[in-house]
């Protein structure tokens, strides 16, 4: 079984929900970023031990390395939104020509619309091409960016993205859910998984179950078989995931 779960406000949360007790997971010259409960890290080490956990983020390499996993190193983690597989922390040729296949596509809109966001005076972060896979900023006004990146270039072959001030132009194709569905053709098994954002939907749609953290997916029916957080907990979702692994024990 596999289970495939989303980082940021899923797994991990940042210095906003720190508590006194919280272990830190992340740290960047110095300064710690991002945090676990210690239930949590309990909870992660012992499904782990049952499954085969797999992180499925749009964090780029370098981002992703950062996180110490109470667990130790998962031996497959999906990076750059699907546009990255690393096996034993080396990315997988395979799958990045693969990926590719999509990307180099999209080049020539994605440097449109990456000179394009240059341009603009309400973005206010450097414009990334995240490890040759998509383009990253931020701006003050994310929807209206993005409304008039739409209706000025018209991008076919690339998708756009907010998560609250950041924004993202993505080569159609390159999602999780692509990535949920080649690790089970790769290595089969039953796949449950976890997200919380626009990011992870087709993730959840892909997946044999769900589970869904409280955010931008909230009360939507994602997955015949679902778990949706009502409230705002950070151990929901490896609490609910090892109450599900339990359920399947006792039935079995």
């Amino acid at each position: 079984m596999l289970f495939l779960s989303d980082l940021d406000r899923t797994l991990i949360f940042s210095y906003k929900r720190l508590t006194e007790d919280n272990i830190c997971v992340e740290e960047k010259e110095g300064k710690k970023l991002s945090y676990m409960t210690p239930f949590s890290a309990k909870l992660l080490c012992l499904i782990a031990e049952r499954v085969t956990f797999i992180p499925v983020t749009t964090r780029s390499i370098e981002q992703y390395e950062r996180i110490k996993f109470p667990c130790g190193r998962p031996c497959f983690a999906v990076c750059d939104n699907g546009g990255n597989l690393l096996v034993n922390g080396v990315p997988d040729p395979v799958w990045r020509k693969r990926a590719e296949a999509h990307i180099l596509p999209a080049a020539a809109e994605m440097e449109r619309i990456k000179s394009y966001w240059e341009s603009l005076a309400e973005t206010y972060f450097e414009v990334r091409l995240v490890d040759g896979t998509f383009i990253f900023t931020k701006s003050r006004t994310p929807l209206e960016t993005l409304q008039k990146t739409s209706e000025r270039l018209c991008p076919e072959k690339v998708e756009l993205f907010d998560n609250g001030d950041k924004i993202y132009a993505v080569p159609k194709g390159i999602n999780k859910g692509a990535a949920a569905a080649w690790l089970r053709e790769r290595l089969g098994g039953m796949i449950i998984a976890a997200g919380d954002s626009l990011f992870d939907r087709e993730m959840l749609q892909n997946a044999d179950i769900a589970v869904i953290k409280q955010g931008e997916l909230s009360g939507g029916k994602i997955s015949p078989l679902q778990y949706s957080e009502e409230g705002d907990d950070p151990d929901f979702t490896l609490l609910t995931v090892k109450k599900i692994l339990d359920e399947r024990e006792n039935v079995t």
